[in-house]
């Protein structure tokens, strides 16, 4: 018997629904939220453990909207419902997972709401995200009808936590000062750092894993820095943001000022996404969900998001394309653009965002 989709706000957490199915407690519509890929990963693994593994190649199914299927033609909406309205063969239940789910079309919507309101009984169909669009209608109906799981990015504090035990059940010592380093280089993502402590582990073998070690084989993840970097400016805190930019762009390679600019341009989206959601009277769940933020994250965004002019966000997206323009232009360095960018987005009050030194004057 299947138990309530939802047991807390914001969704089920990974060991949850570890329980459940390994209860064998399964559900027909599952919503796959967040930003860990290695749990979201184990997860799906999960579900298809369920399936006998002779049976599995004509009962799991993957589809991305969009995608070229093996036909040739484009993945679409209407694909993932027949494929989810097949029987199972040689098993009792199939499972279809489908990615890129936002790109289905306005006219497809109501084929998949039609079958969000009586799925089929043989069929576990999964739905794959980051973040949602809190303003479809489609959104709505997926976090209504189906088994939302969460996958929040983990704190430093959890991601040591993980990697301890992780380090215990391979038999593997640490420093203290050292796992404090690797967390801190190679960030908080499991998929990253599971790799790290295979390879630190077969490096020690019987001995302990110390910071020199960790310094010599782990290379800084370029994704963490720049999730600090986001950090520092919804805090509004220069010298760090700016001491953050100088190791991005020091580790990175000539195209590294646009992949920050982009990845800066996806956070003021995101603000001025939850901003918009706040003004309207949305609740802070909503705004999570809406902005891709979880967890103690949500709480220092959103209290970002309340106090914040909607006018000063418009303007860091403003600023933004202006250096993204003046950079593909070779107006200037990209260096001392991205510098003066750095330093007009941490601003931390007044209309201060779009009052930075104009682009075409750095050269």
């Amino acid at each position: 018997m299947s138990r309530s989709p939802r047991n807390r706000p914001d969704g089920l957490d990974y060991e949850t629904f570890r329980r459940r199915i390994k209860e064998r407690d399964l559900a027909p519509l599952y919503l796959l939220l967040g930003e860990e890929v290695y749990l979201k990963d184990k997860a799906l693994g999960l579900l298809y453990e369920t399936i006998d593994e002779s049976a599995r190649p004509f009962n799991l199914t993957r589809l991305s909207i969009g995608s070229e299927s093996p036909s040739g033609a484009k993945t679409t909406a209407a694909m993932v419902i027949d494929a989810a309205n097949q029987l199972p063969m040689m098993s009792a239940r199939r499972i279809v997972v489908v990615r890129d789910f936002e790109k289905i079309k306005e006219g497809e919507q109501e084929l998949v709401l039609g079958y969000l309101n009586r799925p089929s009984p043989t069929t576990t169909l999964v739905f794959q995200a980051v973040t949602l669009d809190q303003r479809k209608k489609l959104t709505a109906a997926l976090m209504k009808s189906c088994t939302v799981v969460v996958f929040e990015k983990l704190s430093e504090g959890q991601a040591r936590t993980w990697a301890e035990k992780q380090l215990k059940a391979m038999g593997t010592r640490i420093q203290a000062r050292a796992l404090d380093l690797l967390i801190r280089t190679a960030g908080t993502q499991l998929a990253t750092l599971t790799n790290e402590l295979e390879k630190l582990s077969t490096w020690a073998g019987n001995e302990e894993i110390t910071s020199e070690a960790v310094e010599a084989l782990v290379p800084r993840a370029r994704e963490h820095t720049s999730w600090e970097l986001w950090d520092t400016i919804v805090q509004s805190d220069r010298r760090r943001a700016l001491m953050l930019l100088e190791r991005l762009l020091n580790d990175g390679d000539s195209g590294t000022p646009l992949l920050i600019v982009g990845a800066l341009a996806s956070l003021y989206r995101r603000m001025l996404a939850g901003k918009e959601l706040l003004l309207k009277g949305a609740s802070p769940g909503d705004v999570s969900r809406a902005t891709g933020q979880y967890g103690n994250r949500a709480s220092a965004f959103n209290s970002w998001l309340a106090r914040t002019p909607r006018e000063l966000i418009v303007g860091g997206l403003q600023r933004i394309a202006e250096v993204d323009n003046a950079i593909k232009n070779s107006e200037g360095t990209p260096r001392l653009q991205m510098q003066h960018l750095i330093v007009a987005l941490t601003r931390s009050a007044g209309p201060g965002v779009g009052e930075a030194k104009p682009t075409s004057r750095l050269r």
